[in-house]
């Protein structure tokens, strides 16, 4: 008996865990039948074993403890395999798979350290998102969308003044809502209140165009698209006679006015445009007048020299510095005398007659549409064949000898 318990002591010497669990209850029984140093040995044993066997249970049950701890967000489980998973749940984010590990306790610290790592870490502040209301968002759009154009050509000066105006007529007319309270309804009646159509188009373009740009800060949503557009009746121009052209062109107080007004007529240029014509424009040797257009890229063009205004220019542009202007009129002298002119002779006319009579010339002197329409500085002939050409007299008496010829 001694032999055995001498070989179970050596055999459990290094492994104290082992006599603990397995072996104390039968040696302690083995104390009683033992005399002399064999049984002051096993005791001895035995109560390191009892010791030993405390601390394991006590830290047994604190690593239960320690391990049954889970801050928030954080997951722990066993699965099918064996294998613990530990997994991170923040609201709002994907979960986070942290780590799959054999023992409980891998998988716990890693868990916990990978939490730590992403609670370190400051969120990102927020920017809060400025809430505009109609007047701000309109400067902002002016400014931000609309004044680069300018820079780059896509826009003429003349569009941005025109939508200044417009943004004016907006603050003066309107109230300065929130965007998100803006309605149809409320900008329909506005819309309805103008008495003149051509402003009330004009407001209707510059909010479409606005309020497009802000359907981000309106739930995505237009609020134009439920607005009917308020459509302005233009009047057509007309083609001026013969007749009437001498009569012009005999109240014109100078000879400069006059060369204005054949400028006008031999060349459809816009009202403003005259005013951008340097000498250096005028190209004799190849026939040639460049137009410093004033509305878009296709403004900008070059036309040919009509027969009637080549002796004119060839006068206008002797013994002149290139950088100089044609003409020393400005656009509000320009139709000032032209409102003398208008009174004097008692022709009803517009500046934009002129344009209108370059066109139908060119029609009656059998130049395509297809041709003329780029020396006015159009993307294509529609506005030529619908707008800016008229039936002339000549052409009503064409018609009457053609239906005299029915049966």
């Amino acid at each position: 008996m001694a032999r055995y318990v001498e070989k179970l002591i050596a055999k459990c010497e290094y492994d104290f865990s082992t006599l603990a669990e397995t072996n104390l209850p039968m040696l302690q029984l083995l104390v009683p039948l033992l005399t002399g140093d064999a049984q002051v040995n096993l005791g001895n044993y035995i109560t390191k074993a009892n010791s030993l066997y405390m601390t394991i249970q006590t830290l047994k049950e604190r690593e239960e403890q320690k391990l049954s701890y889970l801050p928030k967000g954080c997951c722990l489980f066993q699965r099918k395999d064996g294998r613990w998973d530990a997994r991170i749940r923040i609201k709002g984010q994907p979960q986070i798979n942290v780590a799959c590990c054999y023992k409980k306790a891998d998988a716990y610290d890693k868990l916990i350290a990978r939490h730590k790592e992403i609670k370190n870490v400051k969120p990102t502040p927020q920017v809060k998102e400025i809430e505009y209301t109609l007047f701000s968002w309109l400067d902002h759009w002016h400014k931000v969308f609309r004044l680069p154009k300018l820079e780059t050509g896509e826009l003429s000066k003349n569009t941005i003044i025109s939508d200044i105006a417009f943004i004016k007529r907006i603050k003066k007319d309107f109230d300065d809502i929130a965007l998100s309270k803006l309605t149809a309804d409320y900008i329909q009646q506005k819309l309805y209140a103008m008495t003149l159509t051509r402003t009330c188009e004009g407001v209707y373009t510059v909010l479409k165009l606005a309020l497009d740009k802000a359907k981000s800060r309106t739930g995505g949503r237009s609020v134009m698209a439920e607005v009917e557009k308020v459509k302005h009746e233009r009047k057509r121009g007309r083609a001026l006679t013969k007749e009437e052209i001498e009569k012009l062109l005999v109240c014109a107080n100078s000879q400069e006015e006059r060369d204005v007004i054949n400028f006008y007529i031999h060349t459809g240029v816009r009202v403003d445009e005259i005013t951008r014509v340097l000498v250096k424009h005028i190209d004799l040797n190849r026939n040639e007048i460049y137009i410093g257009g004033t509305k878009t890229k296709l403004s900008r063009r070059t036309m040919p020299i009509m027969p009637p205004l080549k002796s004119i220019l060839e006068r206008l542009i002797a013994n002149r510095n290139g950088d100089e202007k044609l003409f020393r009129y400005s656009t509000p002298m320009i139709r000032v005398f032209h409102r003398a002119i208008k009174e004097k002779s008692k022709v009803k006319y517009t500046l934009k007659d002129y344009r209108h009579t370059f066109a139908t010339n060119c029609k009656d002197n059998g130049i395509p549409s297809s041709v003329y329409f780029r020396w006015f500085g159009w993307s294509d002939d529609t506005m030529a064949r619908k707008i800016y050409t008229h039936v002339t007299d000549y052409e009503r008496q064409q018609a009457q000898e053609w239906a005299s010829k029915f049966s």
